[in-house]
């Protein structure tokens, strides 16, 4: 399965966030999301948010100077 990148490294606040929600409109369900953030806020709020909106983190890998994050997108209910 392809997965899409999305980069958000030097966003700060909830760039990040707003911009990983936005993609993920875009995805079909099931489809993957890797995306890469480098702001500390970012590793306590998109785990929570992908919990809310019913999303699965499938990977966190912290990176030289990042994290990467690979989420699936969940299922229609």
């Amino acid at each position: 399965m392809t997965r899409k990148i999305l980069d958000c490294r030097g966003m700060n606040c909830t760039a990040p966030l707003m911009k990983t929600a936005k993609q993920m409109q875009k995805l079909k369900p099931g489809e993957l999301l890797e995306v890469w953030v480098d702001d500390l806020a970012a590793e306590f709020d998109l785990p929570a948010w992908c919990q809310q909106a019913g999303h699965t983190i499938i990977k966190k890998e912290i990176r030289e100077d990042y994290y990467s994050y690979l989420i699936r997108k969940k299922a229609p209910s």
